[in-house]
């Protein structure tokens, strides 16, 4: 069968369609307080990255990981319903993909979002 995922922000649309599970996320670039309150959804590793980072590329890094994170779980088909601080998917310029069965990429989206798509390999 064909496995479908969807995501919206703004006036974007993103859609997947795949002979594999896949999930997709894009969302707008995060404020500054949602980056503090939702540190506790990333995995450890990744508030350490974070952390590393200049504070004027914090949102940017924390939006490319969010996306990355509910693309996965999309694509697992839990959602938010799985923690997911569980997963380590970096917080930089390339996905690190969370699991040997699945790729994780970024997707090329106007400034001001981040998108990513997760699809398990066959």
């Amino acid at each position: 069968g064909v496995h479908f995922s969807l995501s919206h922000s703004g006036d974007l649309v993103l859609v997947a369609l795949a002979g594999a599970p896949v999930g997709v996320d894009v969302e707008g670039v995060a404020t500054v307080e949602a980056v503090r309150s939702a540190q506790c959804a990333l995995h450890a590793a990744e508030v350490a990255e974070l952390a590393r980072l200049p504070a004027h590329e914090r949102q940017a890094a924390f939006t490319r990981t969010w996306v990355r994170k509910e693309a996965y779980l999309k694509g697992l088909g839990t959602g938010l319903v799985r923690d997911p601080a569980l997963d380590h998917v970096g917080t930089g310029p390339r996905p690190v993909p969370p699991s040997p069965d699945w790729s994780l990429r970024d997707v090329l989206v106007p400034a001001g979002y981040a998108a990513a798509v997760a699809l398990r390999r066959e």
